[in-house]
């Protein structure tokens, strides 16, 4: 009877370590899905989330790190109208100087549709200067038409050095057929290819300080007799209905068939944002701009990497033996990035890029898919290069904060192993108390048993006890 009750218990255990080993081995798989889960739903919520806007398309770039911190449709091919100037103007400060002499041709007067003009003449002049101010505050067209022949020579020869450079800043849906933004099918961009532009126009401190002018003066001279009086047409620069202070450039586009486009510039600390809507009506695009810079404003914050060049030189030979006498120059003295409030630079990973035909070497910082920021350097190799090779690497910030993400992810599997170790202690002290039970109600049994023997022999022999 005993071996029967012994190995009737010894299967019981093991078959309660098979079940429970099963249940571990089942429930890991998810365990590790439940918390990679929540992994994606923390990263979600490190993200802030994007505001709406009503216009077709829209972005916000930080000018010196390139970094995209809102886009809606960015790569939509829309109509520009005078935002299309920007490129204009762009291209007149890189190749001409300030005080040359621009003679204003009868084609930029006697334009079929002029649009918004400053009521120039035939022959007359103006200083390169002053034509930056009525192109980007008075949106003159005719001053745009006469710069940009000034420019190129010839209008046409403009317009190939417009589609030119916006294919050098490397513009994807981008094509320009004149220099102010008249209507025209074929005279399209998109808001990212005009964030692009902006940033490039935005490295030059005369495009500052003229796009950001809120009132300026064409006083009269020898070739201009009359008095000119522009107010910029952006209603964030100057004292406005919608008037910010961090507002320092931009411009205003509109016609029929690409209703409003606005270009703002916004700073705040050391970080630039160039906001871009496109396609906007005209009530809605300043107020939609306005939430598209607090946005920026608000969420995200702009960091120094803090690494050192024989930081990357160091990855850069471990991919590249051959570079092993190489060192770098940075082209930027500092390398930033971009991230929201809540993300810490042990967060972000780090892509290195080397082109020996350049003999460039490109780091890129990146947030999950986001792009935070990205720095240069210039290869010097003493001696013999190899073939270069990209590869991604894994920042190690912090050793602490990796570790302790490592034993995070550890709780709840150590949770169901000392809930399950649990139970089945719980369980092996259940079993033995009912057998302690059920051992003490057969021992009770066989001593009532033995006791009524004992009563019956006692009677038979006169009650003389035996025991």
């Amino acid at each position: 009877m005993r071996s029967i009750r012994s190995r009737a218990g010894r299967t019981a255990v093991m078959l309660y370590c098979i079940i429970w080993f099963g249940f571990m081995v089942w429930s890991m798989p998810m365990q590790a899905e439940a918390v990679e889960n929540q992994d994606e739903k923390e990263a979600e919520a490190d993200w802030p989330e994007a505001p709406s806007i009503g216009g077709v398309s829209g972005i916000v770039m930080e000018a010196s790190t390139g970094a995209i911190l809102y886009e809606k449709d960015m790569h939509a091919v829309c109509y520009p109208a005078s935002i299309t100037k920007i490129m204009t103007v762009l291209l007149a400060i890189e190749n001409c100087e300030p005080d040359e002499i621009v003679t204003i041709p009868p084609e930029a007067v006697y334009m079929e549709d002029k649009g918004t003009h400053i009521a120039l003449d035939v022959g007359e002049q103006l200083t390169v200067e002053q034509c930056l101010y009525a192109v980007m505050l008075a949106s003159a067209n005719d001053a745009a038409y006469a710069l940009a022949e000034h420019t190129g020579g010839t209008i046409e020869n403009f317009i190939t050095m417009m589609n030119e450079k916006a294919k050098e800043l490397g513009c994807e849906n981008t094509h320009f057929t004149n220099p102010h933004g008249l209507p025209d099918e074929n005279h399209v961009t998109s808001a990212y290819d005009m964030a692009l532009i902006t940033r490039a126009a935005l490295e030059y401190d005369i495009f500052r300080t003229v796009s950001g002018t809120s009132y300026y003066e064409i006083q009269p001279s020898a070739g201009q007799k009359d008095l000119i009086c522009m107010y910029n047409h952006h209603k964030m620069i100057g004292k406005g209905e919608f008037y910010r202070e961090e507002v320092f450039a931009g411009k205003n586009g509109y016609t029929n068939v690409a209703q409003n486009t606005l270009v703002t510039c916004a700073r705040k600390g050391e970080m630039e944002l160039i906001c871009v809507v496109m396609k906007e009506q005209r009530a809605e695009v300043y107020p939609d701009t306005v939430t598209l810079l607090e946005y920026g404003m608000d969420h995200f914050k702009k960091t120094e990497t803090g690494r050192d060049k024989d930081d990357y030189l160091v990855l850069l030979k471990e991919e590249n033996p051959g570079l092993e006498h190489c060192f770098l120059i940075p082209l930027k003295e500092r390398i930033f990035v971009i991230m929201p409030e809540n993300v810490e630079l042990s967060d972000l990973e780090m892509e290195l890029a080397y082109e020996k035909e350049k003999g460039l070497v490109t780091v890129t910082y990146y947030y999950d898919d986001f792009m935070a920021g990205t720095g240069e350097f210039k290869v010097i190799d003493r001696e013999v290069e190899t073939e270069g090779g990209r590869s991604r690497f894994k920042e190690i910030w912090a050793e602490k904060d990796q570790e302790e993400d490592s034993v995070s992810w550890n709780y709840p599997v150590l949770g169901i192993c000392v809930g399950a170790a649990a139970i089945g202690i719980g369980v092996g002290v259940w079993f033995l108390l009912k057998r302690r039970e059920r051992g003490m109600q057969i021992n009770r049994t066989i001593r009532y048993r033995r006791m009524k023997r004992h009563r019956r022999n006692r009677r038979r022999r006169g009650g003389r006890r035996l025991f």
